[in-house]
């Protein structure tokens, strides 16, 4: 490298040790391999996708980490590398470590960088769902270069995303330099010394096979009694989260029940490379009774023919590769007789064995990390030459017409601080919960929004835990009749017998939400109860202007879970109607507006009637919603900012707007009908209005004071004119967190929406 390459930098953007994953494992053999092969003033350093709740202590090479399942994160982390030298990034993609529907998140990052990308593709599907394929081919548009590990994979680039040939690079997986040795000498080490041991290794899931090898050994145990299967990794981790060990134990009963005690062992950690190697000497056969016939690549596969292992695996497509010419021994998907009889076919030939043992070593060869290494180093150095990264850069976000600069982190510490194993308390004393004003259905519903949301863009554990809470409260507020109650006092008492129109709407708003983007294990309780309040036509119908547009958003939500149920959408057109009643009604001259004042969470109501618009397709409640949010946008605009219409006085007709106290509640009920008016009209000046209606919660607003606490991650109650209320209660933390989230899940959006 010349001098001027000094402090530039290859950056590797990967799952790390010590998080415990395949391609973790792999990136950290892969920049070993590319450290010998370099000038030593080129460094190598990992941007690592971690898992806060992992708490995952990294060390050297990792320089910057950040949440793999928060899409403004991906931003930031696009910045850090534009400023570090980085000459090229190194891109591992696996469709599942990157945030966002299909991994969609990643795109964030790659469209931001100002360096070449090579990407190493760890999955190439050959039936892509859409989201899939439109994720790969932009990735492929993006990338210099795209590494793949098997031929099929190149095929299935060039004949299904229609991938340029010059792109593609073959690179085989990377596998240790070991020995080819005799197993009987390592046995010892293992207790298993006499014995013939079958190895399967890697990190646990249903898709692994195990239960179907598992009944492939009792007709084995008959012939070669000595026989020892070691089932050797740890449960996936993210399986564990989700479902515990119930695979494992799964498979430890089955293998009770076939009266294999003696014969499977299982080894329940995750195994250092080092540590695996001595496994892999000692097993006399590999077994891959994987379940998926289109898997591409393989790293347990490749490590086992790198030590020379003769192989009993399923006919998926690496497998098909890789032991091709009788380098091992291929059978179908799920036959356990015929997975018996590979292994049989082996055991009974010592003089095959030996055969495809020196088979599989020798064409193993061109796999060593050695040689794997230089040919990468190779592909980084045609990337360098090709593209140089400037020395000064903009801040690339800002040619967005809606920017993520200058916005907070989202985080549910407030939230959390003001919920209870009971629900969200309604009020706070400065950040502090007042027990004293107790609960309402109104903020619990608001919050079910929120936390389904957030655990959307960003998969948090935290969000699914308190939407729980919330949910529950829900479900024990709803009276027989399907209606709601709503103050709740904090001995969990109802202080009245019905809530207001307001709680009823919004009540559907959540648990539309809920249904639509929440956690699958809270979308079939969410549907009972909504179903159970929609049920009576008669409800639906008396509510206030409020309440009915709440309902639309709740039930917009639900349709888009269920977009068969034809009935909804005439619920829509039902809600929607009578709103369009009120605005005939009392729209006059340069008055276009559903009331006769403009009062509280104002642009609800245009906001639904772009999602009855979307909902019907009736271009008369897109008309409603343009005309009518323009109304609003024009009393609100004070320049360089919004002035909503404050509390004390409201706005009536022919009057004068009152200018205090201004509510979160307008800024929120902004900024989201601001988003909903441009996903249906793709006018992008909205997206411009939708920033500058979040921009009041940081203080562009008309005293010039900031509501949001950087601290805390709550909002103050209110503006007055003497400043912000000190108060940080759930109306305000809600309307706040709710803006900022819509924000920045619009964020990527907004390129492909609109002309």
């Amino acid at each position: 490298m010349a001098a001027s390459d000094q402090n530039d930098r290859i950056a590797f953007l990967s799952t790390f040790p010590p998080r415990q994953c395949g391609i973790a494992t792999f990136t950290k053999s892969l920049i070993s391999a590319c450290r010998w092969r370099i000038n030593k003033r080129l460094q190598l350093n990992v941007i690592a996708l971690d898992n806060p709740d992992l708490e995952l202590a990294y060390t050297d090479p990792v320089k910057y980490k950040f949440d793999h399942r928060g899409r403004i994160d991906y931003v930031e982390a696009a910045k850090f590398l534009n400023y570090s030298n980085v000459r090229v990034l190194s891109l591992q993609h696996e469709f599942g470590i990157f945030g966002g529907p299909d991994g969609e998140y990643v795109l964030d990052l790659v469209r931001e960088l100002r360096c070449p990308v090579v990407t190493t593709l760890h999955t190439v599907l050959d039936k892509p769902s859409d989201g899939q394929s439109q994720v790969m081919k932009d990735l492929i548009a993006l990338s210099y270069r795209l590494v793949v590990m098997s031929h099929k994979g190149i095929s299935f680039l060039r004949d299904v995303y229609d991938a340029p040939r010059e792109k593609l690079t073959f690179i085989p997986h990377g596998v240790d330099n070991l020995p080819l040795v005799e197993p009987d000498n390592y046995k010892e080490q293992f207790d298993m010394s006499g014995r013939r041991v079958l190895l399967t290794f890697g990190l646990l899931s249903e898709g692994k096979g195990i239960e179907t090898m598992l009944r492939a050994m009792p007709p084995i145990v008959e012939e070669h009694p000595d026989i020892c299967y070691i089932v050797l990794g740890a449960t996936h981790p993210e399986i564990v989260k989700r479902e515990g060990e119930k695979y494992r134990l799964g498979l430890q009963r089955l293998a009770r029940d076939l009266g294999l005690q003696r014969n499977v062992l299982f080894i329940d950690r995750f195994v250092e490379q080092r540590e695996l190697g001595e496994f892999l000497k000692a097993a006399d056969i590999y077994v891959t009774p994987y379940l998926n016939r289109e898997q591409i690549t393989s790293g347990t596969l490749a490590y086992a023919l790198g030590a020379g292992k003769p192989v009993v695996s399923t006919n998926y497509w690496y497998a098909e590769e890789l032991l091709d010419k009788d380098r091992g021994v291929l059978v179908d998907v799920k036959d356990e007789d015929a997975l018996t009889e590979g292994v049989l076919s082996l055991l009974d030939d010592k003089e095959k064995l030996r055969e495809m043992r020196a088979k599989a070593y020798e064409y193993s060869r061109n796999m060593v990390w050695s040689q794997v290494g230089q040919r990468y180093v190779d592909t980084f150095r045609a990337a360098m030459n090709a593209t140089r990264v400037r020395a000064i850069l903009p801040d690339s976000t800002m040619r967005y017409t809606l920017p993520v600069t200058g916005v907070p982190r989202p985080k549910l510490k407030h939230l959390a601080a003001l919920t209870d194993d009971t629900g969200l308390f309604q009020h706070a004393i400065y950040s502090l919960p007042n027990r004293n004003h107790g609960y309402t259905t109104d903020d619990n519903a608001r919050a079910l929004v929120v936390v389904a949301k957030f655990h959307h863009l960003f998969n948090a554990g935290e969000a699914r835990r308190l939407l729980g809470i919330y949910l529950s409260f829900v479900h024990y507020a709803q009276r027989p009749d399907g209606l709601f109650c709503n103050f709740m006092g904090y001995d969990r008492t109802f202080l009245e017998p019905v809530g207001s129109d307001d709680c009823f709407g919004r009540a559907l708003w959540g648990l539309g939400y809920v249904i639509n983007k929440g956690p699958e294990e809270f979308k079939q309780l969410a549907t009972e109860i909504m179903e159970r309040s929609i049920s009576n036509r008669e409800l639906l119908q008396v509510m206030n202007p409020r309440g009915k547009a709440n309902a639309i958003l709740g039930l917009y939500n639900y349709l888009q879970r269920y977009p068969e149920a034809h009935d909804i959408e005439g619920k829509i057109e039902m809600l929607a109607s009578k709103n369009m009643e009120l605005l005939r009604h009392h729209a006059e001259g340069d008055w276009v507006w559903f009331e006769p004042a403009i009062t509280y969470d104002n642009a609800l109501l245009p906001h639904s009637m772009f999602l009855a618009y979307e909902a019907t397709g009736n271009e008369s409640y897109l008309k409603a919603g343009v005309d009518t949010l323009e109304f609003l946008l024009d009393k609100c605009r004070r320049g360089n900012h919004f002035s909503l219409v404050g509390a004390q006085g409201w706005y009536p007709k022919g009057g004068v707007a009152a200018q205090f106290d201004q509510q979160p509640i307008d800024a929120c009920a902004l900024t989201e009908a601001l988003k909903a008016a441009f996903i249906s009209t793709g006018n992008r000046q909205y997206l411009k209005d939708m920033r500058l209606a979040f921009d009041w919660f940081m203080g562009v607003n008309d005293i010039e004071a900031p509501l949001y606490d950087f601290v805390t991650g709550g909002c103050l109650d209110g503006l007055t004119y003497k400043g912000s209320s000190r108060n940080q209660g759930a109306e305000s933390t809600l309307c706040c967190l709710l803006s900022l989230l819509t924000l920045i899940e619009m964020y990527s959006e907004q390129n492909r929406i609109g002309a």
